[in-house]
């Protein structure tokens, strides 16, 4: 049994303990995770006892020829069929997650009777196994390296979309198949804005940059973050450098299975306030990462995940002097049972 035929048992052991008779699955990130078929416009109907899949007749033999597990059908009208086939297999409780779905086929959905249900596939997704994990360090390796290479060359004069460009080459010719997100580069000012539209403003000397990026690789995200100051720094900015590193790597310490998310979240937020400057740190202290940029688990002071060993989340407080510079230092982190990697 290869590991999406496991996924898709781990589904329908999920459906019974909800007391679900089937669901509906349509957004690509779910599909890809369940079958390893990634390319976009075909459903997945999984029910207790199978699993069909609904595809476009383009796709129909090369689906086949990948994924040997699920049924594979090319109807005229896709979303139809699987009405049909619920209403004839009388598959009375079938689910779809509101979360993953398009408000138009939300709506379609609903009329035709199916049940809203979150967090059926995040369950399975929140926990990465085996060549997920593998796929993750590759990314945050990639990015790790180019951003080595890189730094050297954030001089003044460079704007920061140039650097943006050259950074994604560079994570390209490594073998991403692109960047993770739209990449951050905050110059002077800019980097005290947490997320940034990378714009033409050129890198001056004496002024602070902050670097938020990643790639994708294998379908798996890496996010990382670096602050640093082209020139000499002022006593200001080594301070607050100091105390958001001093955050992270004590948020980073306590990073194992069965700690709550919050908690690091409160690890990080605790040290940052008790410095002073606690008004500045403005967001979370991290999220999970995987097919996705941002998923769960949370790393903040509403989550009420507990981490898990397997998961793959970033570390990353920061401080942020508006109209002045900001700091924030990111690293992607794989939870262990007795603490985590750091991966990037």
């Amino acid at each position: 049994m290869n590991i999406y035929e496991k996924r898709v048992k781990d589904i329908q052991k999920i459906l019974k303990v909800e007391k679900l008779d089937a669901m509906v699955v349509t957004r690509p990130f779910e599909l890809g995770f369940l079958t390893g078929f990634h390319l976009e416009g075909y459903m997945l109907l999984i029910s207790r006892l199978d699993a069909r899949a609904y595809l476009p007749k383009m796709l129909l033999e090369h689906f086949r020829s990948k994924v040997d597990f699920v049924k594979a059908f090319a109807p005229d009208s896709i979303m139809d069929e699987v009405i049909s086939t619920i209403n004839s297999c009388k598959l009375r409780k079938t689910a779809f997650e509101p979360e993953t779905e398009t408000y138009p086929r939300g709506v379609f959905w609903r009329k035709k009777g199916l049940i809203e249900r979150k967090g059926l596939t995040a369950a399975l997704r929140k926990i990465k196994e085996g060549a997920e994990i593998e796929a993750v360090r590759k990314s945050c390796a990639i990015a790790s390296r180019a951003f080595k290479i890189m730094k050297p060359r954030i001089k003044p004069g460079r704007t920061e979309i140039s650097i943006c460009l050259e950074i994604e080459d560079i994570m390209q010719s490594f073998g991403a198949k692109g960047p993770s997100f739209n990449i951050i580069i905050g110059s002077g000012p800019n980097s005290a804005l947490p997320h940034h539209e990378t714009s033409a403003r050129t890198v001056k000397n004496n002024e602070p940059v902050l670097v938020d990026f990643g790639c994708l690789c294998d379908f798996y995200c890496s996010d990382i973050t670096r602050a640093f100051f082209i020139g000499r720094p002022p006593a200001e900015y080594l301070k607050i450098y100091s105390i958001v590193k001093k955050a992270q790597e004590k948020a980073v310490a306590r990073v194992r299975s069965g700690v709550r998310a919050k908690d690091i979240d409160k690890t990080a937020r605790d040290c940052i306030s008790d410095a002073g400057y606690g008004q500045y740190f403005i967001h979370g202290t991290g999220h999970g990462i995987g097919l996705e940029i941002h998923e769960a688990p949370s790393l903040n002071s509403k989550s009420e995940d507990i981490l898990k060993e397997g998961m793959t989340v970033t570390v990353e407080p920061g401080i942020y002097l508006p109209g002045k510079f900001g700091v924030r230092i990111e690293d992607s982190v794989l939870v262990k049972k007795t603490g985590c990697e750091i991966l990037t």
